[in-house]
C-alpha cells in the first residue's frame, strides 16, 4: 500500500506539536510496512527531495506572496491577500501533479493543507484517489486556524472565515479523522463531509523514559508546569494571574518559545522568582523537574499533545475543559479540569495541588489513550477500508454500464 501524506510543515521545519505527530505517523507506517511518503512545503524556491527514516520526504517551495512561518508581522492588506490567493491557488497545482504523478499513491491522507489551497484536493479528483483528511486545527473553518481572535475566543465563524473558507467545505473525503470528538463534531455540524465516514484517533506521545520525581522530603515544594507556545490562546496570562492568588510554597516553570515582545512582558509584569522561563527546552529536559502540568488554553485545542505527554509521564494534570484536553487527559493518575479563562478556578485548582503534595507528585503511571502502535494500527485499518470502500464502489459502476 503506498500513501501519500500531506502536511503544511514537516520536521525539522515546526512550528508546533502536528509536525512532531504527521512525522511520528509516516515513520510509524513505514515501519509497519507501508510505503509512506511525505509532501510538504518549505520557504526556498526549489523541490527538495530526501529520505528520512524510511520516509520520501517532498518539499515544494510556496507559490504565495510570502513564507507565513518566518515569525515577521504583515500588515493587514498583506494578510488578506495571502488569504484571499490561498482560498484558491491555482498556482501550487502544478507542483503537486508532478508529485502525485510520481509517487503513485493507493490513497492520499492530508492533514493540515494551509499553503496548498485546493491543490491536493484537485490532483486527488483527476486520478480519482481516495481522500483520508484528518482535523489537526480549526483550518478548514477558520482563516487563522484557531477560531480565536483578539484575545477571545470566537462563538461563531466571522463572515471573512465563511467566505475564505467555502471552497473547502464542499471538497469530498472518503474518511475524516479528528483528534478529538468536538473538533469532529463542530466540522459536521457546520456541514463539512456530510458523505464521509467518520473516526477519531488522538495524538499519540512518543516512546519516552519516565521521569521519576524526588520524595518530599528530598524537595518538598511543589513545581507546576507549562509546556506550549506562549501566547494568549494558550492561556499563559490566566496561569500568572492565577499564580498571584496562591499561598504557600510553589514554583513554576514555562518552557516554550513565544513572540520575542510578547515574552518579555509577561516577564516584566510577573516578576516573581519563583517563576522560572525556560524558552524551548526538550522534553526529557522538562518533565523531571515537573510535578504537575498546567493545560491553561483558552482557545478550544483540538487535543492536547503535551497533556498525553503529561499522562505517560505519572504527572498529574490540570486541563481547560475545552476542545480535546479533557480527552488527552484520559488514563492521569490524577487530574482536574477548569473553566477556561477562570483565573480563579485555576488558582483553586492548584491550591488543591498544594494542600496534597504528595497526592498529586506521585500520581502513579499514566496510561494514555492513544499509543504509538495503536493508532499506526488504527491508521492502516482505515486505509484498508478506504481502499476496499473504493474498489467496491468503482465495480458496481462497471456492472451498471
Amino acid at each position: 500500500m503506498r500513501v501519500l501524506i500531506v502536511n503544511t510543515l514537516y520536521p525539522p521545519a515546526q512550528v508546533g506539536g502536528a509536525e512532531r505527530s504527521v512525522a511520528q505517523l509516516a515513520q510509524g507506517l513505514a515501519r509497519a510496512g507501508t510505503e509512506a511518503s511525505v509532501l510538504t512545503l518549505q520557504s526556498g524556491r526549489e523541490t527538495v527531495e530526501a529520505v528520512d527514516e524510511g520516509v520520501a520526504v517532498h518539499r515544494l517551495p510556496l507559490n504565495n506572496f510570502y513564507w507565513p512561518y518566518d515569525g515577521q508581522r504583515r500588515s493587514a492588506v498583506r494578510r488578506a491577500v495571502w488569504h484571499g490567493l490561498e482560498a484558491a491557488n491555482p498556482w501550487m497545482d502544478g507542483a503537486v501533479d508532478r508529485v502525485v504523478e510520481r509517487v503513485r499513491p493507493d490513497l492520499i491522507h492530508l492533514h493540515l493543507t494551509t499553503g496548498f489551497s485546493l491543490s491536493v484536493y484537485r490532483a486527488a479528483e483527476r486520478r480519482d484517489l481516495p481522500l483520508v483528511q484528518t482535523l489537526r486545527d480549526w483550518s478548514m473553518m477558520c482563516a487563522r486556524a484557531s477560531m480565536f481572535r483578539r484575545e477571545r475566543r470566537c462563538e461563531r465563524r466571522c463572515g471573512s472565515c465563511v467566505v475564505l473558507t467555502a471552497a473547502k467545505r464542499v471538497q469530498a473525503v472518503d474518511h475524516v479523522i479528528g483528534l478529538s470528538q468536538p473538533v469532529l463534531k463542530a466540522h459536521m455540524a457546520a456541514g463539512y463531509f456530510r458523505d464521509a465516514a467518520a473516526s477519531v484517533i488522538g495524538n499519540a506521545a512518543a516512546e519516552a523514559v519516565v521521569s521519576a520525581r524526588p520524595s518530599l522530603a528530598d524537595d518538598p515544594v511543589v513545581t507546576f508546569g507549562f509546556m506550549g507556545r506562549v501566547e494568549p490562546e494558550k492561556g499563559i496570562e490566566v496561569l500568572l494571574r492565577a499564580t498571584t492568588r496562591l499561598e504557600g510554597d510553589w514554583r513554576l516553570r514555562i518552557a516554550g518559545r513565544g513572540e520575542p515582545a510578547y515574552v518579555q512582558r509577561l516577564r516584566r509584569g510577573y516578576a516573581d522568582p519563583r517563576i522560572v522561563w525556560l524558552g524551548q527546552v526538550e522534553a526529557a529536559d522538562f518533565w523531571p523537574t515537573v510535578d504537575v502540568l498546567v493545560a491553561p488554553s483558552v482557545w478550544a485545542e483540538p487535543f492536547g499533545r503535551v497533556v498525553v505527554e503529561a499522562v505517560q509521564q505519572g504527572r498529574g494534570v490540570i486541563a481547560s475543559s475545552i476542545g480535546g484536553l479533557p480527552e488527552a487527559a484520559s488514563g492521569a493518575g490524577t487530574a482536574t479540569q477548569v473553566e477556561p479563562g477562570d483565573e480563579g478556578a485555576l488558582a483553586r485548582a492548584m491550591g488543591e495541588v498544594l494542600a496534597a503534595p504528595e497526592r498529586w507528585r506521585f500520581a502513579g503511571g499514566g496510561a494514555p489513550m492513544w499509543t504509538e502502535a495503536s493508532i499506526i494500527d488504527a491508521h492502516r485499518a482505515i486505509y484498508r477500508q478506504v481502499l476496499v470502500r473504493r474498489s467496491s464502489r468503482t465495480s458496481a459502476e462497471r456492472d451498471q454500464e
